[in-house]
């Protein structure tokens, strides 16, 4: 087989599983909305607005699960599309891992529904854990591709990894705190807590952004 021709296919198999996985991305942010459903209130009901905006304010805690969820999904579907960006060639461990890293971001919107609902710990406790593997199998992901330079389809720039590193890892370092947070001071608190993942993540990239000039397609 020629080398022209042995390029195109692995071209073609990368493009297959790129599309593949930005499909389960799309059904997993898909999935989230489904899970917050509209208040059932008859039309003809007396004081329709007040139970209107009562049904509303209990859904408070479905909004912030989806809103949270979002971003976070969002986040590791630009991270994988960075990753994928720079691939020219794989293998099967590659696959492998991307395979786990779906398989987590598929959970999500339901570890989503559980924290939605319930504002106990323990149901808290399995969508951070959720985030937090899915977080470090991505780690994992970006660090087989900066390993295997073989893979590249150029050099991977040196402020890029330390971004990518230092974006997973302040996702998994904040989700890891709000656990004892949420024990503490009570669920709500611990959901607020993670407000602070955002605000980080933006100062990240400014950081990176000044000391590296990683660029807008990052």
């Amino acid at each position: 087989m020629s080398t022209h021709h042995q390029e195109e296919k692995n071209k073609f198999q990368l493009e297959r599983i790129a599309l593949f996985s930005d499909a389960v991305f799309a059904i997993s942010i898909t999935l989230l909305v489904i899970e917050i459903k509209v208040p059932v209130i008859p039309s003809g009901t007396e004081n329709f607005s007040e139970e209107f905006n009562h049904a509303i304010l209990h859904m408070v805690p479905e909004f912030l699960g989806f809103f949270i969820s979002f971003i976070v999904i969002g986040q590791y579907w630009k991270a994988h599309h960075t990753i994928f960006g720079y691939l020219k060639d794989y293998d099967r461990k590659l696959i492998s891992l991307n395979t786990w890293f779906l398989l987590s971001i598929v959970c999500m919107p339901f570890t989503t529904g559980l924290v939605s609902r319930f504002m106990q710990f323990q149901p808290y406790m399995y969508y951070v854990i959720n985030v937090i593997v899915t977080g470090l199998i991505q780690v994992l992901l970006w660090r087989y591709v900066v390993k295997h330079k073989e893979f590249q389809s150029e050099p991977i720039p040196q402020g890029i990894i330390k971004f990518k590193y230092a974006s997973a890892w302040v996702v998994v370092i904040f989700f890891l705190l709000s656990l004892p947070v949420s024990l503490l001071f009570g669920g709500a608190i611990g959901r607020m807590f993670l407000v602070t993942v955002f605000i980080f993540t933006i100062l990240n990239r400014r950081y990176y952004d000044r000391k590296y000039k990683i660029g807008e397609k990052v």
